[in-house]
């Protein structure tokens, strides 16, 4: 990893955090950053589905989880998208991830 990529994983981990987002590396859970041949990868895995429902809104039916786990996901990748945005960076969604693009060269 060169200094520029070293910088923009740094600065982006900063951003979230200033946020309010605890940001990790790798996969697992809560936000974790992946380094990407075209900038970082951003993304986002809840933490166990049970515990999140439980402490989230009670206890919900079995078949209900997939469907309120889809919208929770795109809840969370629409603000963390915009706190990227808020803080200068270009971003691309691919798939269930947001892409940081670096700034374009001076």
């Amino acid at each position: 990893m060169d200094d520029h990529e070293t910088e923009l994983l740094d600065a982006v981990r900063t951003a979230l955090r200033e946020a309010g987002f605890d940001p990790g590396s790798g996969g697992g859970e809560g936000v974790h950053l992946v380094r990407h041949v075209r900038g970082v990868m951003v993304g986002w895995m809840p933490e166990e589905i049970d515990e999140l429902h439980a402490r989230t809104s009670g206890p919900h039916p079995p078949s209900a989880g997939g469907t309120e786990l889809a919208g929770l996901h795109h809840a969370t990748g629409l603000a963390l998208a915009a706190a990227l945005r808020a803080a200068g960076f270009t971003t691309q969604t691919q798939d269930d991830h947001i892409l940081v693009l670096p700034p374009p060269p001076a």
